[in-house]
Parts: C-alpha cells; structure tokens; sequence
C-alpha cells in the first residue's frame, strides 16, 4: 500500500496536481511558470526523500523525484538535441535521473546550517555535496535556489548563482535582469559567496537583441575543464527558444588571470532521445563519450557512440562494446543542520579506448526509455509511449 507521500509524488509526476499543469509543456516560457509554483514543485519533490519503504523506492526516489525540481526548471537545457522547445516530462525527467557529475543541487535548505548561520534575515541557502564535502551559496530570498549550480573540478568550485527575475506573474515577459556569471572557490572552502570567490566569466544579457535573453544550463566538470549547455530565449507573446549547445571552458587557464573564452563542442546528434541514449563525461580523460540509438526497423534499436577529446573537440567511433551497469553509490541527504548517510543508485558506463577499458559515470540520460524503466520499477505501470506529447 503507498503512503501518502508516495500518492502525492505519483500525482506529481503524472500531472495529477492542479498546479503542476500550470507549468504547461515548457515551464520556462510557458503561460503558468512562476517562482511560487516552482516552490511548491519543489517542495514536493523534497518530501518525496524523507519518508522510504524499503531501499529500492528510497533510492528510487533519490535518483527520479529528487531531480524534479531541476528537470523543470533545466528541462531545456539538458536536452538541446530535440526539435523546439517543447516540454516533455517523461523525456526532460530521463534526462536528468542519475545526473551527479554536472550541477546537481542537493537538497537546497530554507534553514541556514550550522556553517551558515550568519546569514542573515533575508538570505536562503542553497546546499551542495562536492567531493564529498559540504558546500553552501547564500541568496537573497528572491532569488531560486533550485537554479543554483555547483561542480568539481581540478581548479577548484565553479559555481553560478541565479541571476535576479522581473515579470514572474507575466511568464511570457520573464527575464533575468543581470547576466549569469561563474565563479571559481578553492575546494574546501565551504562558503560559495562572491567575496571570496575568483570571478572566471561573465556571460552577456542579451543574446542578439533587446527582448533576447541568455540562458546557463547545468555544469559539467571534467578534470581542467568545464562543460555547460547555453541557449537564449525572446520574451513577448510569440516566444521562441534557441537550440541549446554544448561549450567548454578551459578552468585551470582561467584560474591563472589568463582569458579563456568558452568554446563550443559541437553534439548535434537528433537521435539521443531514443531508446536509452546518455552522455557520459570522463573527468580523468577529459573526454565525452556520447551514446545514442536509431531504430532498427526490427522492433529494436542499433547503438551508435562518438567519444569526444573535450581538450581539442576531435571525435572517435569505438569499435568495441559499451556496457552499462547500475550501482550504488554513497551519499549523504541535508536537511539543515541534520545530515544523514544514505545511497544513490548511479549507472556506469563501461567503454574500451585503443586497447584499454575505462568506465565512468552516466551524466545525462537523455533517452525516453530511461524514464519509462524507472516509472515501472516505481509504480509497476508500463507508461504508453503513444500518450506522450513529442
């Protein structure tokens, strides 16, 4: 029997709330996005990892519901692959089940910790698990602290905060009013703040004209380097989103005062939503190994890979098999001053180079069927593909 934690996270997920329709088919240019559902769509998402009924939906929980609140609000972001903007829960949640080598914020909390009771009356936290350490970035309380974004690197932290927003209750004539930014913080340094971080880069505000916006999506670390996806957005009635790509940064020049402008690595693959296609990031190679799927016209799918140098943006096919494999991984949940031990259940991704075998974690799953997978081995329920909007 579910508890009501579980009811409420199956009506969540299936659009069952009233409110959670309001976001519509792309809660960042749709008519119902607004901070104030994006808090009760986090704050149901967070009560799904307090409560468990055994391992497997604890971890369940930890890997889908937890995520819920970044799938909404980078749903573009991390899928740049797929026509328009449209918003597809099943596809945009897939993409982010799993997703702990980019900025996965963790349990961001309303209550200052022990380490950041100083920050006053009008501040929020925003909290990170990084390396095994703790990491916290005080905001202003208008602020969205589930657009906050942390990751490791060889340099160090680079972290973004999320630039202020005007116009929340007209969503069609939402925009940030500063430019994003990324910061870089000495690991170890528990505090994520502007005065005692190094400022790498300053995006620009507008991307091409005055009702044009620029967009940061999810950081991705990979040893020296910095992955992140960016598009732009138009406010006014008829909206229109760019096509999100790929960039990398190089952070140990930046670190140094030199000038490292992002470049981009060009993945314009239209197949990653199929099947159970990933990107998976190699931080010890600095590598990128991209894998998607086409039909087969058999009833199944043929894999497909490309293994990108992220230092000089070449490509390679592999020849040999890639494998995947679930496992679980340590973790720890915050709430507040309470921190408690628990697991993840992470997928590895196993892959040969010239003669030697590597593995590394899957960053992004970007395939469809990862999604449906996970639903069923929640609820039982095979999820008809023909039901979902494309």
């Amino acid at each position: 029997m579910n508890t009501r934690h579980e009811d409420e996270q199956v009506k969540v997920m299936s659009g069952a709330n009233d409110w959670y329709k309001q976001a519509g088919r792309n809660p960042l240019t749709g008519p119902g996005f607004t901070p104030q559902l994006m808090a009760r769509i986090e704050e149901a998402a967070a009560a799904g990892t307090k409560e468990s009924k055994g391992q497997r939906r604890r971890i369940g929980r930890a890997a889908g519901l937890g995520a819920l609140s970044a799938l909404l609000l980078f749903s573009v972001m991390v899928w740049p692959f797929g026509p328009g903007a449209g918003f597809d829960p099943a596809g945009r949640l897939a993409a982010v089940l799993g997703q702990s080598s980019g900025a996965a914020v963790v349990q961001p909390s309303t209550t200052p910790s022990g380490s950041s009771k100083g920050l006053g009356l009008y501040m929020i936290s925003a909290e990170f698990e990084l390396g095994g350490l703790k990491y916290y970035m005080p905001l202003p309380l208008d602020r969205n602290k589930g657009a906050a974004m942390a990751v490791e690197t060889s340099a160090g932290i680079v972290w973004s905060p999320p630039p202020p927003v005007v116009n929340y209750l007209k969503p069609k004539y939402t925009h940030n009013t500063e430019p994003y930014a990324l910061y870089l913080t000495p690991k170890g340094h528990s505090e994520l703040s502007v005065d005692s971080a190094k400022r790498l880069y300053v995006f620009p505000l507008y991307a091409g004209g005055a009702q044009s916006y620029l967009s940061l999506g999810s950081l991705f670390g990979a040893g020296d380097y910095l992955l992140f996806f960016s598009s732009s957005y138009t406010i006014g009635e008829n909206q229109k989103r760019s096509r999100a790509k790929l960039f990398v940064m190089d952070v140990r020049e930046a670190s140094e005062g030199k000038i490292s402008v992002p470049r981009e690595l060009p993945v314009t693959e239209e197949s990653y939503q199929v099947y159970r296609s990933f990107m998976a990031v190699n931080p010890d190679e600095a590598e990128l190994l991209a894998v998607y799927y086409t039909d087969d016209g058999k009833g199944g799918y043929t894999q497909h890979n490309k293994l990108y140098d992220i230092a000089t943006g070449s490509t390679q096919v592999l020849s040999g098999k890639i494998t995947t494999e679930n496992v679980e991984k340590p973790s720890k949940l915050h709430y507040g001053e309470l921190t408690l031990d628990s697991k993840d259940l992470v997928t590895i991704v196993h892959y040969e180079v010239n003669g030697e075998q590597r593995s590394t974690e899957v960053g992004m799953k970007t395939g469809n069927q990862w999604f449906y997978d996970w639903w069923y081995e929640e609820h039982g329920e095979k999820i008809d593909e023909s039901s979902i909007e494309n």
